[in-house]
Order: structure tokens, then C-alpha cells, then sequence
């Protein structure tokens, strides 16, 4: 048996996390709970891995915290309140309104509503 080694640790977007999942799952390894996990995943999604990686990357000028990022990248709220609902994670930093609305311009900009 192989020995794994974390090299990195990030935060990721749910539908980056079911492209990893799912490649996992086409190599052969699979179980109840990672082809449950996939599922769910499956059913959350609002954009494609490489849309969600991009929105991180935008908003990385707006918001630094990585799992800040994430969370709006898998959840792409289009709402002042549902944005702020995420941003309330962030308690170090204070988001202007216009930040917010820079925030749903990115996400408007990738996500078809």
C-alpha cells in the first residue's frame, strides 16, 4: 500500500470538488458514500468546474479569504443579502456596498440566472 502525502491544502468550490470526485470514481475507487457524496454535489452545482475556478480568481481582488471564495463561487448568490449572508464569514473585514455589487456583477457575469 502507498502512502499519501498532503502537499497543499485549499479551499475549493462543490463543483470543483465533484470534478476531483468524479475522477476518483472513474479510476475504479468507489464506495456508497463517494458515489453518495457525488451525487449530492451533482444535485448543488449552479456552474462547471472551470466557470467556478474562475469566479475564485475574480473575486480574489475583492475578498482575500480563499474559503470566502469558495463558498460564493459554489453557492453564486445574486442578491445583495445572500451575498452578505456569506460575507458575514469574514468578520476581519468590512465589504462596502459596492463591493457587494462588484461581487454579484462576477458571478452575473459566469452564471446564467
Amino acid at each position: 500500500m502507498s502512502s499519501v502525502y498532503i502537499v497543499d491544502e485549499h479551499y475549493i468550490p462543490y463543483s470543483v470538488a465533484k470534478k476531483l470526485l468524479g475522477e476518483v470514481i472513474k479510476s475504479g475507487v468507489s464506495s456508497n458514500l463517494l458515489q453518495r457524496t457525488y451525487d449530492y454535489l451533482n444535485s448543488v452545482e449552479k456552474c462547471d468546474a472551470e466557470v467556478a475556478q474562475k469566479i475564485m480568481e475574480e473575486l480574489s481582488s475583492i475578498v482575500n479569504r480563499e474559503d470566502v471564495r469558495a463558498v460564493l463561487a459554489s453557492i453564486c448568490p445574486l442578491t445583495p443579502d445572500e451575498v452578505r449572508s456569506i460575507l458575514i464569514m469574514d468578520s476581519n473585514k468590512s465589504y462596502s456596498s459596492d463591493d457587494i455589487q462588484k461581487i454579484i456583477d462576477i458571478i452575473k457575469k459566469y452564471i446564467k440566472s
